[in-house]
């Protein structure tokens, strides 16, 4: 068999499959492919004077074919990444924070299905409190990596992700507000 018919019988095997897919879908036959599972993605801000009181909100991406059920906060296994065991745990509505046995993490896990984080979707209600500040959170290697699931915790293979630090509203604005104030200074003192 020569190279030309060879290209011309694999031409030929996947018109057959694009026809036959083609047949199964307009028949409405289910096709599974592999997809993306979860897709998270979360942020986190620190406010307090100790103790330190934190907020969190995850997302599944628009493109994600899986849900997110729980959520395992600066962990991935065998690392644990917060600076210290959190003193306290929050949860949304339909969620549970669980603190023991998690030694420098946070686990987040729906009650039910009907409370997944679907894709494309936010949940924001997360939260913890504890002794290390904000800053000592930036500066915990990665602090930030966890996993996510698509139901309990250890139901599929997880998604790692990283959920980044955003600075809270007001420590925003002062910085914004000394930020006007020396370029206001600096005009003054050349112009004068």
């Amino acid at each position: 068999m020569n190279h030309t018919t060879r290209v011309c019988r694999i031409a030929r095997n996947d018109d057959v499959k694009r026809i036959f897919l083609g047949l199964m879908l307009s028949l409405g036959i289910a096709v599974s492919a592999h997809g993306q599972g979860e897709i998270a993605s979360g942020t986190v801000s620190g406010a307090g004077s100790g103790p330190y009181t934190y907020g969190l909100s995850f997302s599944d991406a628009a493109g994600a074919t899986s849900p997110i059920g729980s959520v395992w906060y600066a962990w991935v296994p065998g690392s644990f990444y917060l600076p210290s065991n959190p003193i306290g745990a929050s949860a949304p509505s339909g969620w549970t924070a669980n603190l023991s046995g998690t030694a420098n993490s946070v686990q987040w896990t729906a009650n039910s299905s009907a409370n997944y984080i679907q894709p494309g979707a936010t949940l924001s209600g997360f939260g913890y409190t504890a002794n290390f500040s904000p800053a000592q959170l930036i500066a915990a290697p990665n602090s930030g990596r966890s996993v996510a699931y698509s139901a309990g915790l250890f139901s599929d293979g997880g998604n790692t992700f990283v959920v980044q630090y955003v600075p809270e509203p007001s420590t925003l604005g002062l910085l914004l507000a000394g930020g006007v104030g020396l370029g206001v200074a600096r005009r003054r003192r050349f112009t004068t």
